[in-house]
């Protein structure tokens, strides 16, 4: 019996959306420092929270890379979705940022991070549909 060999597609591009989340967050795209003299604690705690989820999905997107099997495929994939949904709602409406809108976090974290987590979860939830089908189509082996 063959040893089915590794689809890496979707677990390479759903590992280069991480790592972009990863980087953009920690780097361009990263909260607010100071403003008005305080320290602006919740778009902190909404970009580490974010960058937990970031190493999480890249640590599943690389272990995707080199899975055979099919139904570990499937877990990964919507372990991948489900976090990058995740990703997408942790700044603002589950962590709230800074009350002013023109904020770096308000203006550029926030839609960097909805835009990228909407992109690893429509990754993953495709790929999982795109299986869950194929399983559905394949034909009944009769006995």
């Amino acid at each position: 019996m063959e040893k089915p060999e590794a689809q890496p597609v979707v677990g390479l591009v759903l590992a280069a959306l991480a790592a972009l989340l990863l980087i953009g967050v920690a780097t361009f795209a990263g909260p607010c420092g100071e403003h008005g003299g305080q320290d602006v604690a919740s778009c902190q705690w909404a970009s580490r929270a974010v960058l937990g989820i970031g190493a999480a999905t890249a640590i599943l997107a690389v272990v995707r890379i080199f899975e055979t099997d099919e139904g570990e495929r499937r877990g990964l994939s919507l372990a991948c979705a489900l976090l990058g949904f995740l990703a997408a709602t942790l700044p603002g409406p589950i962590i709230g940022l800074c009350v002013d809108p023109t904020m770096h976090c308000n203006a550029v974290m926030h839609p960097f991070v909805l835009v990228t987590g909407v992109s690893i979860g429509a990754v993953g939830a495709v790929d999982l549909t795109r299986r869950l089908w194929a399983i559905r189509k394949r034909p009944v082996d009769a006995e």
